[in-house]
């Protein structure tokens, strides 16, 4: 499933609860996020930012957090690595690694050591499957991969 596809899905069973998807970034704006950060998004990055500049869910309070939000907090980059994701208000958080020129791995701000996966979208269909805490949610992926 495309990253198009899966923000629909997500906006689809989201609906209910409360979902709030923000316009897409532009070319320009990541440009100017890769260039603060120092570093490309990889494409699946680039593919959901320019279709949606992150979203909010209601249901547990889940955020991707947009561009510009993470670039007005230095506290949330770093070098090589940005926090795109977190819940409760920033009492659990997601980010992107890059470890190589060609390998990003994201992984959760608890547990920043363990990787649990390199795609943005596996992240968007394990959030579409059971949001943070519903079965084959977020928080179970973390148990799958021994993260307790």
């Amino acid at each position: 499933m495309r990253i198009k596809e899966l923000i629909d899905h997500i906006i689809q069973k989201n609906s209910n609860t409360g979902i709030e998807v923000n316009r897409p970034a532009s070319e320009e704006d990541i440009m100017i996020f890769e260039k603060q950060i120092g570093f490309a998004l990889p494409n699946d990055f680039k593919e959901f930012y320019s279709t949606c500049n992150g979203f909010g869910c209601t249901e547990d309070i889940f955020n991707i957090v947009p561009l510009y939000e993470i670039r007005t907090y230095p506290v949330d980059y770093g070098s090589n690595w940005f926090y795109f994701a977190e819940y409760m208000i920033y009492c659990d958080m997601w980010g992107l690694r890059k470890i190589s020129s060609t390998e990003y791995e994201i992984f959760n701000g608890s547990y920043p050591k363990l990787a649990l996966t390199s795609s943005m979208q596996e992240f968007l269909e394990r959030f579409l499957r059971g949001n943070v805490f519903d079965p084959g949610g977020l928080y179970d992926w973390h148990d799958e991969i021994g993260i307790k």
